[in-house]
């Protein structure tokens, strides 16, 4: 991921580093993100099959899920990217009883699929679209047969609480989230989007172990959390803020880890909040870049799919967009992103940055040859001294081979 080194102005060629691990929050040991697989049973039935139920519409659904969230019917519509990519409007429709059925903890829901094959993968959709149903685990279904024939589906969430607790929590995450939500600034996708970002990225720490981790109790609630309780968190926030957002899951370093993708002005990113909570760390103390503020690393921030793959492998039989677009990568609309290395551009980063008074200055690099031609000249030649002043005798800095960038803290 990088390193977190000192360098130190030379009168004589050469640099001495003090190299420590640039330590990120990652989601190394938060184990598989993904749901518990459901559970089920066969029921022989001795009599004939029950009278086929009438179905409720979509729009009945639709409703239920409205008022779960104390909402109007028809007050809001955010799009749901697993809903959109089911192919088969018998998935949808089933998707809509799962849904109606897990935000209402119904006992038992028939359902209008024999399928037994549809229910886990459109839970699953289900699930990667509804952070706010923090209290599902897992769910069980119960197959009628009549003889070899199968007459009847029947599903049922597991949940981690009782019913109080979750109306009592519900309650709680309500209040936190409309808190968070209060300073978010009316400008376009973007803005928000970083704002969210950064907003949770101040107001979590990372923390293996910690309790409710696997959803956004832990975030919005205790305020400690791991990779699926930070996207899971990120992903609510940015649907409260019309912003349409997807879990995503996979695996970085053979481990579990999770992020989301989300829609910024019609075009689809990656983003890993977990790994934009960083904390830097230099010869094994931790480097106060601002009042022991947390730095917030951007790497992963508005990334396509290509950027994200160079790190993270996302689990196979998801249905996600492709996310090639890079207008709302935060390197290109903070105008720190280099085409070549050019010494005056990248003087003008840094004199802006100075000028504004901020403490750390990023760059990403185009290719592999501008990083390299950059890190050349700022690190090996010193030339970083060129943008700083004279007083300044050393400088603390961070790379990113895989994701060509760089991070330089401006001695206050």
């Amino acid at each position: 991921m990088g390193f977190c080194r000192g360098c130190e102005r030379m009168k004589k060629p050469g640099l001495a580093f003090g190299a420590g691990l640039l330590a990120l929050g990652l989601a190394t040991g938060c184990g598989s993100p993904g749901m518990e697989t459901g559970r089920w049973e066969t029921v022989p039935v001795s009599v004939s099959a029950p009278e086929e139920r009438e179905s409720e519409s979509v729009r009945e659904i639709a409703a239920a899920e409205e008022e779960a969230r104390g909402e109007e019917p028809g007050e809001r519509e955010i799009f749901r990217y697993g809903f959109s990519e089911l192919p088969t409007q018998e998935e949808r429709l089933l998707y809509q009883e799962i849904l109606k059925s897990l935000l209402e903890r119904e006992e038992e829901t028939e359902l209008s699929t024999l399928d037994q094959e549809l229910i886990e993968p459109v839970f699953t959709a289900v699930m990667a679209d509804h952070p706010e149903i923090f209290y599902a685990d897992g769910y069980s279904c119960t197959s009628y047969k009549l003889g070899d024939e199968v007459r009847k589906l029947t599903f049922t969430g597991s949940y981690t609480m009782d019913e109080p607790e979750i109306v009592r929590r519900a309650g709680l995450l309500e209040e936190a989230v409309d808190v968070w939500l209060s300073d978010l600034p009316t400008g376009g996708d973007y803005e928000k989007a970083r704002y969210l970002y950064e907003t949770l990225v101040f107001h979590t720490e990372y923390q293996q172990g910690a309790q409710d981790s696997q959803n956004i109790c832990s975030v919005f609630l205790n305020g400690r959390s791991v990779c699926q309780g930070y996207a899971k968190a990120l992903q609510l926030l940015c649907q409260r803020a019309q912003l349409p957002a997807m879990l995503v899951t996979g695996e970085v370093n053979g481990e579990g880890h999770a992020w989301i993708v989300a829609e910024l002005d019609g075009e689809w990113y990656h983003v890993d909040p977990t790994w934009g909570d960083a904390s830097w760390q230099q010869d094994g103390q931790a480097f106060d870049a601002e009042s022991a503020e947390p730095a917030v690393n951007y790497d992963y921030f508005c990334v396509t799919t290509e950027q994200i793959a160079k790190t993270h492998e996302i689990d196979t039989g998801q249905r996600l967009p492709d996310c090639t677009a890079v207008e709302n990568n935060y390197y290109r609309r903070e105008g720190c992103y280099l085409e070549e290395a050019d010494p005056e551009r990248i003087a003008g980063i840094f004199q802006r940055a100075i000028d504004r008074g901020e403490d750390i200055v990023r760059l990403q690099c185009a290719q592999d040859p501008v990083y390299e031609q950059v890190y050349g000249f700022l690190i090996e030649e010193q030339g970083i001294f060129t943008y700083l002043p004279e007083t300044a005798g050393t400088v603390a800095y961070a790379d990113n081979p895989e994701q060509r960038t760089f991070c330089f803290w401006l001695a206050p």
